[in-house]
């Protein structure tokens, strides 16, 4: 049996050339994520970074998964002051940032 679990903004972010792996992802941790988990109706905020040096094949250097009750509370939250603050600190530790949403379906 598969059942809806909530709406899912994923970002699949590619870190700047001049950053280490872990300058990325002090970055990301410490200062992005603090401003990211006071946007409003966030339910859930996990970020997935990726070591290119360990995994080469992979296109990106991590991604990022919001859950929100659905896209309208997502483009609500992301309009708040706390959605334009995330979205402007983003160029202080990423060059690309391809956005996607999606339903998450779980089987089990």
């Amino acid at each position: 049996m598969s059942e809806e679990k909530g709406f899912k903004h994923v970002g699949l972010i590619t870190k700047k050339k001049d950053q280490s792996f872990e300058e990325f992802v002090d970055h990301w941790l410490k200062v992005h994520s603090d401003i990211a988990v006071h946007v409003p109706g966030l339910r859930k905020y996990v970020i997935n970074p990726i070591d290119r040096e360990k995994y080469p094949d992979s296109p990106i250097d991590g991604f990022s998964e919001l859950w929100f009750d659905s896209l309208e509370a997502a483009e609500e939250a992301f309009s708040s002051p706390a959605g334009r603050e995330a979205f402007a600190d983003v160029p202080n530790f990423a060059d690309h940032v391809a956005v996607t949403y999606l339903t998450e379906i779980r089987r089990f």
